[in-house]
């Protein structure tokens, strides 16, 4: 019993120096959520709070008195991680390309439900007592253990091609250094800590398994990951396009009379008469369908084959943006843009009598938000 306290004291306490700035971390997205009521926060809030019910199982397991509540935790902790690998795919889909349900994250669903179903219904387990504690694990070539392994693979796949497309369409090193860690990442907090469970169920059970080996998988690895994760997506939060792999191809903001207040273009294909061409032309078509309609609201988004032109107004101008397409990090970088140029700009805005020259230095915002 002594030397059962002793390891699951280790267990709890070695990984207190990453839990507690995860901890931090989750109080600071539930925060966002509840005040910005933005899906992404909603999501890393979930994905925290499975991390943390992963680990409470995994220790609570080091502490299990009987094989029927180490083999009830052990079954919880491989199902909140299976879990937390479902949640954190969503994430990276939904964040870079907006997508909630995709063909992909359907798959990883039903290969999650039979894995799941199967764990809970009747899991085929082995229970090993080694000083006072139970090791656990699936028994050798189990059914649950052939679907766990499809949906880890798929899901690895998944995740790897994706992150090496988007640092493929990286725009700068800064975002190519962000894709880089946040694949390291992955990798700590995602794949290698299932490897010890995995090996043991398709070779057979280890002769000889240490508790220091849950203590670097299971618990600094693990954490180690997900601790990068949410400083990455804490940092990516205050500059939402450092994971877009879309390109941004021009920005007006013009005056509510049509008149260019300043332009920028991403594409070597728009020229400048073009900008003040397609300035006129919104402000034209806001007019023309506010009257015909009655409405009072301006027109919020222009949706083209290939191309989507986001409209934003505000008190003394109106800002253009057109893109791949939309998602939450666009609209929120478009945004932070306009917020900013309001509060930069106010003075000019309102004393405004035709001098653009007042507005050169809006390139300093522009790389901010979309570089």
């Amino acid at each position: 019993m002594l030397a059962q306290a002793i390891e699951a004291q280790i267990l709890l306490l070695i990984p207190l120096i990453l839990f507690f700035p995860t901890i931090l971390l989750l109080i600071h997205f539930v925060r966002q959520a509840i005040i910005q009521k933005k899906k992404i926060f909603y999501y890393l809030s979930a994905l925290f709070l499975i991390y943390l019910a992963t680990h409470f199982f995994e220790g609570a397991q080091a502490l299990a008195t009987t094989q029927l509540e180490g083999e009830f935790d052990f079954i919880m902790a491989q199902i909140f991680r299976m879990l937390m690998l479902y949640v954190l795919v969503i994430i990276l889909e939904f964040y870079s390309q907006n997508i909630l349900f995709s063909g992909k994250q359907t798959l990883l669903a039903i290969l999650a439900f039979f894995a799941i179903g199967g764990m809970v219904s009747g899991p085929e387990l082995e229970a090993t007592l080694i000083e006072s504690r139970y090791i656990i694990s699936f028994e050798h070539l189990s059914p649950i253990i052939l679907v766990q392994i499809i949906f880890n693979l798929y899901a690895t796949i998944w995740v790897i091609i994706m992150l090496r497309r988007n640092m493929k369409s990286a725009h700068t090193s800064k975002q190519r250094k962000i894709l880089r860690i946040l694949f390291i990442s992955l990798l700590l907090a995602i794949l290698l800590p299932v490897f010890p469970n995995l090996i043991e169920s398709i070779f057979g059970r280890l002769r000889v398994r240490s508790v220091y080996q849950d203590i670097i998988f299971s618990s600094m690895i693990q954490g180690s990951g997900i601790l990068i994760i949410g400083i990455l997506f804490y940092r990516i939060s205050n500059n939402p396009w450092l994971l877009q792999q879309q390109e941004v191809y021009l920005l007006i903001i013009y005056s509510h009379d049509g008149l260019e207040l300043y332009s920028k273009s991403f594409s070597r294909n728009i020229s400048s008469e073009s900008l003040i061409l397609l300035a006129g032309g919104f402000s034209a078509i806001s007019s023309m369908f506010q009257e015909i309609t009655d409405a009072e609201g301006i027109i919020k988004a222009i949706l083209l084959e290939d191309k989507e032109l986001r409209i934003i107004k505000k008190e003394h101008f109106i800002s253009a943006l057109l893109v791949d397409y939309s998602t939450e990090a666009t609209e929120e970088a478009h945004k932070s843009f306009a917020d900013e140029f309001e509060s930069r700009f106010r003075s000019e805005l309102r004393q405004f009598a035709g001098e653009v020259s007042v507005f050169t230095k809006v390139d300093e915002i522009i790389n901010n938000y979309f570089y």
